[in-house]
C-alpha cells in the first residue's frame, strides 16, 4: 500500500470515484454477508462467521487490486505501532471492566475456532474494508475536520456505517442486543478512524479490533468456566 505521512490530509477525488470505492464495496460485502447467513443456515454461527468475513477480505482486496487502490498500511516494527499504545491499553482496557461487570454469553461449541476468529480473523478483514477501503475513500471525497478533536468528516461516517453493518447480526440475536452492538461499533469506529488518520498504521486498528472482540468472547468464557 502507498504510505502517507502521520495526519497528511487524503489526496481529493471525484465524488463518483468515492461512491464507487465506498458504497459499492459496502452493499457487495454486506449483500454477500447476509447471503453466507443463508447458504451456510444451521452449520453453526462460527462457520457464518468465517465465511462472510472472508467474503469481507475478498471484496476489499478484490476491489485494491482490480482499480488500483492505494490506502496506508503501516507496519509490525514497535516504532511503527507506538501511537497505538494508548489506545491498546486504554480502549481495551475499559472493554475489559465492561466485559467483567456485563459479561456476555460465553462461547458454546467451536471454542478454538471462536477465539481464532476473534482474536486474528476478524481485525484484519474488517479494517481492511472499513478503514483502509471506505474511510479513506470517504476522506477523500468528503474532506474537512470538526473543530472539537480534529475528527475529519468521512471518518465520522465511516464510523458510523461501520455501527449500522452490525444490523446484519440481527438473524442471530434481539433486537435490543444487535442495536446495542450497533452503537457501541459505531463508537468502536470513531476511535479506530481516528487513530489511524492520525498514525496511517492500519496493523495498530486490527490488532484493537482484535482485543476488544476477543475480550467479549474470553472473559464470559473464563467466568462460566
Amino acid at each position: 500500500m502507498q504510505a502517507e505521512s502521520p495526519g497528511a490530509p487524503p489526496p481529493r477525488v471525484k465524488v463518483h470515484q468515492g461512491l464507487r470505492d465506498a458504497l459499492f464495496p459496502l452493499l457487495l460485502a454486506m449483500t454477500g454477508g447476509l447471503a453466507m447467513t443463508v447458504i451456510f443456515k444451521g452449520r453453526g454461527n462460527v462457520v457464518v462467521a468465517y465465511a462472510s468475513h472472508a467474503w469481507y477480505l475478498a471484496v476489499g482486496g478484490g476491489w485494491v487490486l482490480i482499480f488500483r487502490l492505494r490506502f496506508p498500511l503501516g507496519g509490525l516494527s514497535w516504532q511503527a505501532l507506538r501511537g497505538w499504545f494508548g489506545p491498546w491499553f486504554i480502549v481495551g482496557g475499559l472493554y475489559l471492566l465492561l466485559a467483567l461487570v456485563s459479561p456476555g454469553r460465553p462461547l458454546g461449541h467451536a471454542i478454538l475456532a471462536g477465539l481464532i476468529f476473534q482474536g486474528i480473523v476478524v481485525g484484519p478483514t474488517e479494517e481492511v474494508l472499513f478503514r483502509g477501503l471506505i474511510q479513506t475513500t470517504l476522506n477523500r471525497v468528503i474532506g474537512g475536520v470538526i473543530p472539537f478533536g480534529r475528527i475529519r468528516w468521512g471518518t465520522i461516517v465511516a464510523a458510523l456505517t461501520f455501527g449500522l453493518a452490525h444490523l446484519a447480526n440481527l438473524p442471530h440475536q434481539s433486537l435490543g442486543d444487535t442495536l446495542a452492538q450497533v452503537a457501541f461499533a459505531a463508537v468502536v469506529g470513531l476511535v479506530l478512524g481516528h487513530y489511524y488518520d492520525r498514525t496511517r498504521n492500519l496493523w495498530g486498528a486490527a490488532i484493537l479490533h482484535n482485543i476488544i472482540d476477543l475480550t467479549s468472547v474470553l472473559v464470559p468464557l473464563l467466568i462460566v468456566h
